[in-house]
């Protein structure tokens, strides 16, 4: 089985997209936190995520 891509759009216009759900958390936590000393569970990213069809 292949993992769905997916994306999340940040408010301040960054893109982040990933193969998986651990990648996408991985970059959007890293994201956050360089540009936004902001922390986010994986919960609150995943909930927000779309799918992102290649």
């Amino acid at each position: 089985m292949r993992a769905t891509p997916k994306k999340l759009l940040c408010p301040c216009g960054t893109t982040i997209r990933a193969d998986t759900d651990a990648e996408l958390v991985r970059r959007v936590q890293a994201h956050a936190r360089a540009a936004h000393d902001q922390q986010l569970t994986p919960e609150e990213i995943l909930a927000r995520a779309e799918l992102a069809p290649a």
